[in-house]
């Protein structure tokens, strides 16, 4: 299953009318950047379709932890769908990434929340409780202030999807060192970002 059909698949199952209705909303004037654009410059997934990737790796851990831990399953999935989703206006893609003039200036927190806002405005109804814990998702899933987050996660579902992010986040730049290394030594060369040097596979 390609990745898109994958991500049409996981959000028939959404159960909450009202989150199936704004994703569908949000994604579906998106399909075609969401299937090529990477997730950021070169930190993680910085490849054509690591945006998409990215999202749906964070959605699968985020099902698998919400079941553990008894959380809502719909809202952690808006979440991992909704987090990075304006990343898609944060970077313009080509010969190379870049950051767009909105994705300096405003940055892809801020302009998701706007996403969301824009959004939910136009479904009549829309719960503005739900609304709230939807913007939350978006502004805290970085985890702290120190990381860029405008306020940090005060929710169990909150928790749980910046844990989801920052674990994927962090594998994909582990694989990436790993699978660059030319050294012939045990250890990796030291990663600077994740300050370690990390032990090879074993044949590798």
């Amino acid at each position: 299953m390609d990745p898109w059909s994958e991500l049409q698949t996981r959000l028939a199952r959404v159960e909450n009318t009202w989150i199936a209705q704004v994703l569908t909303e949000i994604l579906r004037p998106r399909e075609a950047k969401l299937r090529i654009w990477p997730a950021a410059v070169t930190v993680h997934h910085a490849y054509p379709g690591g945006l998409l990737d990215h999202i749906l790796k964070v959605a699968e851990t985020c099902h698998a932890l919400s079941a553990a831990y008894g959380a809502d399953r719909d809202l952690l999935f808006a979440g991992a769908v909704l987090h990075d989703i304006a990343k898609l206006d944060e970077l313009t893609t080509g010969e190379a990434t870049t950051y767009s003039r909105d994705g300096n200036l405003i940055g892809h927190i801020t302009l998701g929340v706007v996403i969301v806002r824009e959004s939910v405005a136009r479904i009549q109804g829309f719960p503005d409780d739900l609304r709230a814990h939807l913007e939350h998702l978006i502004v805290s899933h970085h985890g702290s202030r120190q990381l860029g987050s405008p306020v940090e996660p005060m929710t169990i579902e909150a928790l749980i999807l910046s844990a989801a992010d920052d674990l994927d986040a962090k594998i994909d730049q582990v694989r990436r060192h790993v699978a660059e290394d030319e050294g012939e030594g045990e250890f990796t060369a030291f990663h600077p970002r994740l300050r370690r040097s990390f032990l090879k596979p074993a044949g590798r």
